[in-house]
């Protein structure tokens, strides 16, 4: 009896771990078909990452080819322009020597007729030169010798600066000018701003310096009393 009882026991628990097998298998199975559903979904979005991502490389290729193809061209373009502002700013720079000239051509003959009719000198040639000052070379673009009749033992120089539109930079640049040549000439220095305007403050400062102002149209303005000069 007691061995008949113990196989009941063990043919009961037999049929529970059966039973719970059962369970766990098809519990199993649901979540394998889980999992194999998910690695499916899994690999149709990478299939279409990969699918999307070739497209964009595509995309993106021909893009940079546009994008080089207009690096390229603008490059040229750089190129072209650059070429034209070279040609354009050696023409300018022809043009403004040429400019300068001419200006310089009417001091000389502008100063000629004023200081002779306004200060009565005599006035000798009168021109751009290069001066040797305090050891260095210095170009005055405008450079001669007058006399005055009611002092003829004095010498008398004429350091002057033509310019279209004088500026106060350039009037401090002439200024230097004007000490050297005080510093190495003997006698008389009588500096001179030629211009075709200047600003209201850059004709008092060069009257303050002592410099006197000729107006291409022929007007002579003397420096202030007291002046620097």
């Amino acid at each position: 009896l007691r061995i008949e009882a113990a196989l009941e026991r063990l043919a009961e628990a037999q049929a529970r771990t059966e039973e719970e097998f059962r369970r766990y298998r098809e519990a199993s199975e649901v979540r394998f078909l889980r999992i194999e559903a998910a690695l499916e979904r899994l690999a149709e979005a990478q299939a279409r990452t990969e699918e999307e991502f070739r497209r964009y490389r595509e995309a993106s290729e021909v893009r940079f080819l546009r994008i080089e193809a207009a690096l390229e061209r603008l490059a040229e373009a750089q190129a072209r322009t650059e070429r034209k502002v070279d040609h354009l700013a050696r023409q300018v720079g022809g043009l403004s020597e040429t400019i300068g000239g001419d200006l310089e051509d009417i001091a000389y003959i502008v100063l000629h007729r004023v200081l002779q009719q306004k200060k009565g000198w005599q006035v000798g040639e009168v021109k751009r030169v290069w001066q040797r000052w305090d050891g260095q070379k210095r170009e005055v673009n405008i450079f001669g010798e007058a006399r005055d009749p009611a002092r003829p033992a004095q010498r008398i120089w004429i350091v002057g600066e033509a310019k279209h539109n004088l500026t106060m930079l350039e009037v401090e640049r002439f200024a230097r000018t004007v000490e050297m040549a005080r510093r190495n000439l003997e006698g008389e220095i009588f500096p001179v701003c030629f211009c075709y305007r200047a600003r209201p403050e850059v004709q008092e400062r060069i009257r303050e310096l002592g410099f006197h102002i000729v107006f291409s149209y022929g007007e002579l303005v003397e420096s202030a009393p007291g002046g620097e000069g």
